[in-house]
Order: structure tokens, then sequence, then C-alpha cells
């Protein structure tokens, strides 16, 4: 599937901030550091907590529910490494912010 434009600039997100969009059914978190903007599943798989909600610590990220902690750049879960959600691509065009959710 080609890459979705998620109707985000880059510049709406200032660096440490994150957003959720939805694209389709799948709700995505994204992530902004230095140097650039990361994106996951937001559905916590423990309780459906939304991570885009939680603090974001080293690249990993903290659900606000029950702390489960999800590396940002490859969705392993820091509790249990058997556990993922999933990590989309990204591209920025001309300032806008496109994912690829079946990567």
């Amino acid at each position: 599937m080609p890459y979705i434009d998620t109707a985000l600039k880059l510049e709406e997100i200032p660096v440490g901030e994150s957003r959720c969009v939805k694209l389709g059914e799948t709700q995505v978190g994204l992530f902004r550091n230095q140097e650039g903007i990361l994106a996951v599943n937001n559905v916590c798989p423990h309780r459906g907590g939304p991570l885009n909600e939680g603090v974001v610590t080293d690249g990993v990220v903290a659900c606000p529910w029950h702390q489960w902690q999800f590396q940002l750049e490859d969705g392993v879960c820091q509790n249990l490494p058997k556990v993922r959600i999933a990590a989309y691509p990204v591209e920025v065009r001309d300032g806008a912010i496109w994912i690829n959710v079946e990567n």
C-alpha cells in the first residue's frame, strides 16, 4: 500500500510532542524528536491505552495507563520483549507527514 497523507505538517508537532491520527481503522501515534518523526500503532496491547499521551524518554514511550514501555523505533515492548506494536515507515514530503501503515 502506498504512503498515506496524515494531513499534518511537520511544523504542527513541536520537538518532544506527539499526536494521534486515524488512518482508516488504524490509530497512529506520531512522536517528534530532534531527528524527525516516528510512528507506531497508538493502542497499547495491554489494555488499549493511548500511547501518544504517554511520557517519552530516550526513544521509549510509556503507556499512560499501566506504564508498559515501547521502543518507538521498532515497537518492541521493554517489559515483555515478545510483545510488539507496529512501527510504521514515515516520509516528510514538502513538510507534510506521510505514513505507510501496511509496511
